[in-house]
């Protein structure tokens, strides 16, 4: 009789412990999200171009990325809103959302250079809610003229991004000066390059004679820029002709963008694997 109650009460115990067991492992696995963030885009980086004449801007072009949200599902329900949120300010104040039911892509327009970290979103009609994190780079490019002077005025370029972000990683010039040829023929006139970091320090420059309508370039590219407003300065030091002055200048950051997926990529490869 002892034996028999022994055994029943082990019996119990056993499966008391194997509820408990299966209790204890449904808590620990995780909740998977219902929605599938399949999100297609062309291209994750780009360069705004500005041109400036006499230090006046005029005429600007932003960066325009697409994202196509029309693949996101939802297992819980159908789709209710996208976000997109370009991360180019500290409060996400330039989120774009969408409602689902009306459209299924965003485009946004980049108008100032920097590494943001952008964040995608995608509700459904429950609430259930996904993202999807990408590294977007965007350069600068400005053309800057000024013509006919003698006291050139200084070209300021600022690599301070509109975002808590990385700093460039370089900083490209072309530029190119003419000697006009308008005051007295033959003249020669002796130009200098001054490259200026936000202290105030000259950083790198570069000096050449330009004969009678003759141009001179100087092509350089500056690394460890940090943030700040650095300033390219050009000084006529002998010759009182005028000049015209052509400066290319690119902000530049490193190439840690997110790889871009864009639909036909996708499709080809699910072509591929189903041959």
């Amino acid at each position: 009789m002892g034996r028999h109650r022994s055994s029943v009460t082990a019996v119990l115990i056993m499966m008391m412990g194997a509820v408990f067991a299966g209790c204890l492992a449904n808590e620990e696995e995780p909740l998977s999200n219902p929605i599938t963030m399949d999100v297609h885009y062309e291209a994750t980086s780009g360069t705004i171009t500005k041109r400036m004449q006499n230090n006046a801007v005029i005429a600007e072009n932003g960066v325009e990325l697409s994202f196509d949200y029309a693949r996101v599902v939802s297992k819980a329900g159908t789709m209710k809103t996208y976000s997109f949120d370009p991360g180019d300010d500290v409060e996400g104040a330039n989120t774009v959302t969408i409602n689902a039911n009306e459209q299924a892509e965003i485009t946004y327009t980049y108008l100032t250079h920097g590494l943001f970290n952008a964040v995608l979103t995608a509700v459904d009609e429950n609430n259930n809610n996904a993202t999807l994190e990408l590294v977007i780079r965007i350069d600068e490019e400005i053309d800057w003229t000024q013509t006919n002077t003698d006291e050139p005025t200084n070209m300021a370029i600022s690599t301070v991004p509109d975002c808590l972000c990385v700093a460039p990683e370089r900083i490209d010039f072309d530029s190119t000066i003419t000697n006009r040829n308008e005051i007295v023929p033959g003249t020669q006139v002796t130009v200098t390059w001054h490259l200026d970091n936000p202290d105030g320090d000259e950083k790198a420059f570069h000096t050449e004679q330009i004969g009678d309508g003759q141009e001179a370039t100087w092509e350089h590219q500056q690394y460890q820029v940090g943030k700040g407003a650095w300033a390219l300065r050009v000084t006529i030091d002998t010759g009182n002709e005028s000049i015209d002055l052509h400066h290319i200048v690119r902000i530049e950051y490193e190439a840690a963008e997110s790889t871009p997926n864009p639909i036909d990529a996708v499709e080809t490869e699910r072509r591929s694997s189903s041959v």
